[in-house]
């Protein structure tokens, strides 16, 4: 099924309460690790699913299974098994996946899941919208079909909007890298020699990827990088050379703070009046830095809302669920 036909518009006739979807992850992937909560059964839990071990998958009952991507050697031996089973004998399985590149990963157990196309109840369910070589992959799939399954908001992560309170600056976060984020790059580029940028940008480094093995540069993460992140009245936004929907844009609505930079195209027809383009020029920051107090805490609140709307933990499993009804005609 080609990628127009695989992707269901909002515009559907959405259901609740379609198929009992499970959530399976790693049995021994260290999420405790993770960064942020996007991965794991952290990703499922704002949604109400059951969250399972992939141990489990062969017993545990469900309609629809979704795989969490970080799998390790164990994982891969359950999947074969459960995979191994006819088609007609087994539950569909949707993989997670995510950043456009990850089909040209030589990561091992990444690779198994873009090898796992066409296979029979196997199909994709992608956190951002397909671009890159994700939507390459995506183009020629002839019987695994493919889901949107974004990220949910999580009402219980916001830090209170009260923009007087905080600080004039603003916050830059994030992996950098000239080709896959260019505006942040340009950013951090500009402010090494740009004193105002120095005084009015804070950087805060990115703190590696310890759960995949790499060192571990600071602890401000997850809860504790909203927090930090909530000291500051703007929020720099940057969805890489792609434009995708990556979690800081929930993080910036969590931490009630302003968005500077460019909206990922998933949510630019909503938030866009709330954000302060970045184009590369000092002004756009200083001036918006400058900005009265009310209007920015009227811009932080709406972006807040729009999100809190746009990615509702209801209305993301509503659509999922109908989604996959409607493309595997259950």
């Amino acid at each position: 099924m080609s990628l127009s036909e695989g992707l269901i518009g909002e515009s559907a006739d959405y259901e609740v309460g379609i198929v009992e979807v499970v959530y399976f992850y790693s049995d021994t992937h260290a999420y405790r690790d993770a960064i942020y909560p996007g991965v794991g059964p952290a990703f499922a839990r704002p949604l109400g699913w059951r969250t399972e071990p992939l141990s489990a998958i062969r017993e545990a009952s469900h309609d629809v299974a979704v795989i969490d991507p970080r799998l390790e050697q164990g994982d891969v031996v359950e999947l074969e098994k459960y995979l191994g089973a006819s088609a007609q004998r087994r539950a569909p399985l949707f993989f997670r996946v995510s950043d456009p590149d990850m089909p040209v990963s030589n990561k091992k157990f990444v690779k198994f899941i873009f090898e796992q196309k066409d296979r029979g109840g196997v199909h994709y369910a992608s956190t951002y919208d397909p671009e890159g070589p994700l939507l390459e992959f995506f183009r020629p799939l002839k019987t695994s079909v493919v889901a949107h399954l974004p990220y949910t908001y999580d009402i219980a992560r916001e830090i209170e909007v009260d923009l007087a309170a905080r600080k004039r600056r603003l916050f830059l976060s994030g992996a950098n890298g000239r080709v896959l984020y260019p505006l942040r790059s340009g950013l951090r580029k500009h402010r090494r020699w740009n004193p105002l940028l120095r005084r009015y940008v804070f950087d805060l480094r990115h703190p590696g990827y310890p759960d995949s093995g790499t060192d571990v540069r600071h602890q401000i993460v997850r809860d504790r990088y909203v927090s930090f992140a909530a000291q500051f009245t703007h929020f720099f936004q940057c969805g890489s050379k792609y434009n995708v929907e990556l979690m800081k844009f929930l993080e910036c609505a969590y931490a009630g703070s302003v968005p500077i930079g460019v909206p990922a195209n998933s949510i630019r027809g909503v938030v866009n009046t709330f954000f302060r383009p970045y184009k590369g020029r000092t002004l756009d920051i200083l001036s918006d830095l400058q900005a009265p107090i009310d209007e920015l805490q009227e811009r932080a609140e709406g972006y807040r809302n729009a999100m809190r709307q746009l990615r509702d933990p209801s209305r993301n499993r509503r659509e999922f669920e109908t989604q996959v009804r409607t493309l595997l005609r259950m």
